[in-house]
């Protein structure tokens, strides 16, 4: 009698919909269950093996699973079938040598094709618009025009020394300044506009749209999104398009407000040297592209280059502050190379190699995202005796494949001199035949790996140079150590760390006063 009460209180119409949901996703799962048999993996919830959602820190699920079943096993996730990935070879073989079959993205019906537009390319599924894409941001990012803004590294890399040095109180948290450092960098390479501090207008703008995306993408927010059959249904019975579209329009406008300033700037003669004017003088129509297009091509440079930039030089600091024999070794190897009458500078990197390893043994630590390379197939896909069927997500175990034991011995602890050897960009490794001769899997692998890894590591290495050339990093006043605990960081895909605070100790007052003047004289 209780049960009936209840249900006569609710809406109906959703109840349907749930219910409905429920015997289609098990006629699936019951459906497409024997194409996986071969592969193993871990057992879901009875009756089909299903699960609806990833389990608290997934990264450290996944790699046991990994440990207990091998190069690939198979999981059940809500509508899709996922199988995963955890050995070099296997993630050559798949992501690399069967590229032109698992490079697309999971369907998101409302959350890529309405809120974006379908002009979100981190969620765009493969095809001629993404290649279109991936075509101009190659340019863009290529090597010569990477070179072109080292200047305007510097200028904010410096800039980022000075707030540190001015931050007040013994202990500092870095989030903001590094933060800024971040963006404004992408922001000043791609718009050609500078963000002196956190509190911009710019900033403002950038994180409205930020904030819906983060929002919109957390699994179960668009029920079509989940179950995109649902979306197939006529307009007025999708629950979610009315709020989808409403979100739309803020999103887009976030999107394309500084491609609009920059656009008026060209028509009048102002435009600053940036990638955007790069691509303003690119004869869209020809890639089948729009000016809607290109303005969601240059936001997104700055959306993914500024987050994961900043989150992985907030590592370093919290790995160094904890690791202070590593810290000796990079700071003596900066007195060496650059010495006291000099600022550190892009030409001193060939000579850095444990700052340069410091860099990429914190990637290998804390890979974005933490839990793997997403991506989706589009043909079904062989591995020696199993076959991936089409439709299928198959998610690249980065976690598993950089904590693995046999390759990195002793994987938990910081060890830069594992990559002391490794002088060559990431890319460099990527493109190489032989898997075994990958540095790290932080910037993916595949079609979709990131086209701006080079400019990220210059970001990365010439920072750090400047921070451990000035500063000594040590753990806050009131503590012995800096916990590396798990719980230090977040539980989220990109599992930034939790706050936290150190102290920097000028090393030589010099070399700060000598940032300093530079800073001043290079204008804000």
């Amino acid at each position: 009698m209780l049960f009936f009460t209840g249900v006569q209180g609710m809406d109906m119409l959703p109840v349907a919909f749930l219910l409905a949901a429920a015997l289609l996703l098990a006629w699936v799962s019951w459906k497409s269950h024997s194409r996986f048999q071969c592969i193993p993996g871990p057992a879901g919830a009875w009756p089909f093996n299903i699960r609806f959602g990833l389990p608290p820190k997934a990264h450290e699920v996944m790699r046991r699973w990994a440990l207990e079943h091998g190069e690939l096993f198979q999981i059940r996730i809500g509508w899709y079938n996922w199988v995963v990935v955890n050995s070099p070879q296997a993630m050559k073989e798949i992501f690399d040598r069967q590229s032109a079959s698992t490079s697309s993205k999971v369907p998101a019906p409302v959350g890529h094709d309405i809120i974006t537009g379908g002009m979100r390319m981190f969620t765009m599924p493969y095809g001629s618009k993404w290649r279109a894409y991936r075509t101009v941001i190659h340019q863009l990012l290529s090597p010569k025009m990477t070179e072109m803004f080292l200047p305007a590294q510097l200028v904010e890399i410096r800039q980022l020394v000075r707030d540190l040095a001015y931050s007040p109180g013994r202990d500092i948290d870095p989030q903001e300044h590094i933060r800024r450092m971040s963006l404004s960098f992408m922001m000043m390479a791609t718009y050609g506009r500078r963000i002196p501090s956190w509190d911009h207008e710019d900033v403002r703008h950038m994180l409205k749209g930020r904030a819906i995306l983060g929002k919109i993408s957390r699994p179960g927010y668009f029920i079509e999104d989940e179950i995109p059959l649902l979306a197939k249904l006529p307009v007025w019975l999708q629950p979610s398009r009315k709020e989808a579209t409403q979100l739309s329009v803020p999103v887009h406008a976030a999107k394309m407000r500084l491609w609009n300033i920059l656009r008026e700037q060209q028509c009048s003669g102002t435009a600053p040297e940036c990638f955007g004017k790069e691509l303003l003088h690119q004869d869209l129509q020809a890639y089948g592209l729009t000016e809607s297009d290109a303005g969601w091509i240059a936001s997104g440079l700055v959306e993914v280059g500024s987050e994961t930039t900043s989150i992985t030089l907030l590592n370093l600091l919290l790995y160094l502050a904890a690791n202070a024999t590593c810290q000796d070794k990079a700071m003596r190897e900066l007195d060496d190379v650059v010495g006291d009458d000099k600022l550190p500078c892009f030409e001193d990197l060939t000579r850095l190699p444990y700052v340069r390893a410091c860099v990429k043994e914190v990637l290998r630590l804390n890979p974005i995202p933490t839990w793997g390379i997403k991506h989706y197939t589009d043909n079904d896909v062989v591995y020696k005796d199993w076959i991936i069927p089409k439709g299928t997500v198959v998610l690249g175990n980065t976690w598993a494949i950089h904590y693995d034991p046999s390759r990195y011995p002793d994987p938990d602890a910081f060890r830069p001199e594992r990559f002391t050897n490794h002088a060559k960009y990431s890319s460099e490794y990527a493109a190489m035949a032989d898997p075994m001769q990958r540095d790290h899997y932080a910037f993916g692998a595949g079609r979709r790996i990131c086209p701006g890894s080079r400019l990220a590591e210059n970001t990365l290495n010439l920072a750090l140079a400047h921070i451990l050339w000035c500063f000594q990093i040590a753990p806050p006043s009131a503590s012995k150590e800096v916990t590396l605990s798990s719980d230090a960081w977040d539980d989220t895909a990109f599992r930034p760390p939790k706050a936290f605070k150190v102290q920097l100790m000028p090393r030589n007052e010099k070399r700060l006063q000598s940032i300093i003047d530079g800073q001043n004289g290079a204008g804000q």
